[in-house]
Formats: C-alpha cells, sequence, structure tokens
C-alpha cells in the first residue's frame, strides 16, 4: 500500500493469514509464539500478487469484499511490498505489528476521517490522490480512500456520511473529467455538509478540464475550500507531490480547526474545574524550557522545505549529534527520514527577527519556504544555508522517535561553519508548555 487505506490493508492481511502466523484480525488466528513455517521452494508470488491487488481494489468502494478462492496454502519466504524493501526475517512479528496499527486507524477512521475521493486513468491521479492521503494522516485525522471507477452512488453516499470534509480527484479525458468521477460529484453537491470544506486536484495531458469542471460545481454548490485546486500535467514530480501532501495537511487542519470550535463549551467548562488548574501549573512549569532558535532546511529530489525550531539539543560528542523536534503535522517532517540530510542554521540574537518573519508566515502549499530570505545552497546536501544565521550545521538523520504529537529526530553532525564569528545565539523564551 502506497498511502494509509486501512480498511483495504486490512483485507490484505486477512488473505495473508494462510501464509503467516498471527495477522488475521479474526478470533482463532495463530499467536505470536507459534514457530514460522519452512518456507515454500516455489514461489507464488505473482499469483499471490494479483489475488492480494484484487481483494484490495474490490474493497476500495468501501463495500464488502468478494469471496476469492485461497490460493493452495504455503508458507511465505518472505513479504514484498509494493513500497518499501523485501522482508525475509521476522515476517509474523511485522505483520503482527501493522495488523495493530491497521485495526487502530480503523477505529481512528470510526471516529475522525476525511474522505479522498478518485478516478485515474495511467496512475497519475491516484499518486496524486496518495499524497494528499499521506498529508492528511500527518495530522493526525484518518483517511477513507475510494476509487470512483469500482463504487457505486451508494458507496459515495455513504462514505460522505460518515466522514468530515473530502476532497475529490480527477484525470481530464477528451476535455471531460470521466463518467464515474462525474456521477461521484453528483451525489456529493447533493449529500455533504457544507459545514466542513472541501478540496479537488487532478492530472492531465494537454488541457485540465475536470479540476475546473469540479471546482467550479462544488463552488457554484456552497462548497468551501481548504486549499487551491492541484493540478498536474503528466507525471508528478516530488515537488507536485509535495504541494499535495501539504494540501492534504492544510485540510485536515482546517477540519480540526471547525471540530475545536464546536467543542469550544465543553472545553471552557472543563476548563473551570480544579484539575484544569493544576495542569496549568504544569504548563506553566514547562513552559520555563528554553531552546535555541534555528531554522532547518532540507531538500528530497526537486521539492524544498524549511521550518523554525526551538526544540533543539545536542545530543553526542563523539560523533556530534543534535536532536530535533518536529510535529507531525510539519510539512518538513517527510523530509527529516532515516538516511536524509539537512541543515540546521542557529539564528543570532538581535538578527534573527527578519528570518523568524518568514518562516512563520502562512505558506500555500507548494510555495517558495524561503521568500525574501538570503539564502545559499550547500553544494555538499543541497540543502538550504541562512547567510544571516550565527553558524549552521550539515546533518544526516541517524535515527527517529515518535513521541506524542511530535517525532524526535537524532541526527550525526556532518560538518559545519561559524558564519559570524561574534554574536550570541537567539533563545526562545515562553511561558506555557502547551504551546511553541
Amino acid at each position: 500500500m502506497l498511502a494509509p487505506m486501512a480498511r483495504p490493508a486490512s483485507a490484505a492481511l486477512d488473505k495473508l493469514a494462510p501464509y503467516l502466523s498471527g495477522v488475521s484480525s479474526f478470533p482463532g488466528a495463530a499467536g505470536s509464539a507459534e514457530k514460522e513455517t519452512k518456507p515454500a521452494t516455489k514461489s507464488v508470488a505473482p499469483k499471490l500478487t494479483k489475488w492480494l491487488m484484487g481483494a484490495a481494489s474490490k474493497y476500495a468502494g468501501g463495500g464488502s469484499v468478494a469471496t476469492l478462492a485461497a490460493p493452495p496454502a504455503t508458507a511465505a519466504a518472505a513479504v514484498a511490498p509494493l513500497h518499501g524493501p523485501v522482508v525475509r526475517a521476522a515476517r509474523n512479528e511485522l505483520a503482527r505489528e501493522y495488523r495493530e496499527w491497521v485495526d487502530a486507524q480503523i477505529a481512528k477512521a470510526d471516529d475522525f476521517s476525511i474522505a479522498v475521493i478518485y478516478a485515474s486513468a495511467y496512475g497519475n491521479t491516484s499518486a496524486m490522490a496518495q499524497a494528499i492521503a499521506r498529508g492528511i494522516t500527518k495530522a493526525g485525522v484518518a483517511v477513507e480512500m475510494l476509487n470512483c471507477e469500482l463504487s457505486t452512488a451508494e458507496d459515495v453516499a455513504t462514505l460522505i456520511a460518515k466522514t468530515d470534509g473530502f476532497c475529490l480527484g480527477a484525470p481530464t479525458l477528451g476535455g471531460h473529467m470521466p463518467t464515474p468521477v462525474s456521477n461521484a460529484l453528483g451525489v456529493i453537491v447533493k449529500e455533504a455538509s457544507r459545514e466542513y470544506p472541501a478540496g479537488v486536484f487532478g492530472s492531465f495531458g494537454w488541457s485540465g478540464e475536470a479540476v475546473d469542471l469540479m471546482e467550479s460545481r462544488l463552488k457554484d454548490g456552497g462548497v468551501s475550500f481548504a486549499f487551491d485546486a492541484v493540478r498536474c500535467k503528466f507525471k508528478p514530480t516530488e515537488a507536485t507531490l509535495q504541494v499535495c501532501e501539504e494540501s492534504g495537511t492544510d485540510l485536515a487542519q482546517a477540519v480540526k480547526k471547525l471540530r475545536r470550535k464546536k467543542q469550544t463549551a465543553e472545553t471552557k467548562a472543563l476548563a473551570s474545574g480544579g484539575a484544569a488548574a493544576g495542569q496549568s501549573d504544569t504548563a506553566a512549569a514547562v513552559g520555563r524550557i528554553v531552546g535555541s532558535l534555528c531554522a532547518v532546511t532540507a531538500k528530497k529530489g526537486d521539492a524544498q522545505s524549511a521550518m523554525l525550531a526551538s526544540w533543539v539539543s545536542q545530543a553526542s560528542f563523539n560523533p556530534p549529534a543534535l536532536t530535533v523536534a518536529v510535529a507531525k503535522e510539519r510539512a518538513v517532517e517527510s523530509f527529516l527520514l532515516k538516511g536524509a540530510t539537512f541543515n540546521l542554521n542557529v539564528l543570532q540574537q538581535g538578527n534573527e527577527k527578519d528570518t523568524i518573519k518568514a518562516l512563520l508566515k502562512p505558506f500555500a502549499p507548494g510555495e517558495n519556504r524561503f521568500g525574501d530570505m538570503a539564502v545559499d545552497i550547500s553544494e555538499t546536501n543541497g540543502c538550504a544555508i541562512v547567510t544571516r544565521a550565527l553558524s549552521y550545521m550539515e546533518c544526516e538523520v541517524e535515527e527517529r522517535m515518535e513521541c506524542g504529537d511530535h517525532w524526535v529526530v537524532l541526527a550525526k553532525v556532518r560538518d559545519g561553519k561559524l558564519l559570524q564569528d561574534e554574536g550570541l545565539t537567539a533563545i526562545h523564551h515562553r511561558k506555557t508548555g502547551t504551546s511553541y
């Protein structure tokens, strides 16, 4: 699975159960203590792949999965995902952990989710849908994906009724949107709540009318938008996929903001109680932890990103290493995976305001993160260097640890340079530990 589609993944895992112990969600599944079965000598990968893809695609509409005749039972020698390395060791453990994640995602989706509805002719719009889904999940919101070509009007209506917000994607074929998308759009205009925002996206070869048609019809129907329509000519580039991911995050954050407004009365009632006072004392105490103000700059393919960071700390003398805490919904988070490189620019006291202003400004998806900032590009890793910074370090991500609503990134410092001989590090002082 290229995107966090929990329900199709759940169906696929259930179909994998005969090959791997301990992955089924049904009672009677083998436990973790069971020894792994001896692998089969003849590969069944081609037939199994076709069979699993059939199971997932049948589930795309949100309905029940058709009963498929299981292939001959045999033990899997390896698990080969479409999006990662082949796994030959600890296969059962990996599958069990994936099952736990899938079950948690399904439970989250039942409570609060956003729909990504799409059709794709050559896989380009599908890749955009996957990237938008990643952006939504980064903001802590579950995703329900639906392929219009494999779904009915009833499937669309059911999905729209149980989700908060949606985005719709389609390719342009002969100057028009595909019929399945047109049918889904009719259902959405009729059934969707106007309370939550939406978004549209699509790919095209020459013209791109489908995106305009979807956008205008939804706008005429009173639907608001969380991000500008995303258009892609031919195959999406890394920069285009980054725009899609950031658009998904924007949509999720807009929906979360509206949900928070609906819960204001309840929050105020809780805040008036005694427990809230104790929480405020704790927050005030945590807020006295200070941090140096830095600009994190990163590059992935042809896409650049940056953020203002204050939760930064040295982690090791030898080799020199540091940690940076990154909120899960930050656009730069996907640039800081294990093995990735980035630059940490330490801002100078008294000379930091312009950089802070530039990085705190709201950005549209895909917009230049550096704005009017003076930056150079490192010849070593291609990441930006803030020329007005006190110093900068070129880093490589060694490990990541999930910590609540943030990732803590451990990075080894590969190189560094002092840009200003005189000056002090800019420090960020807070009064509460509940915000930056």
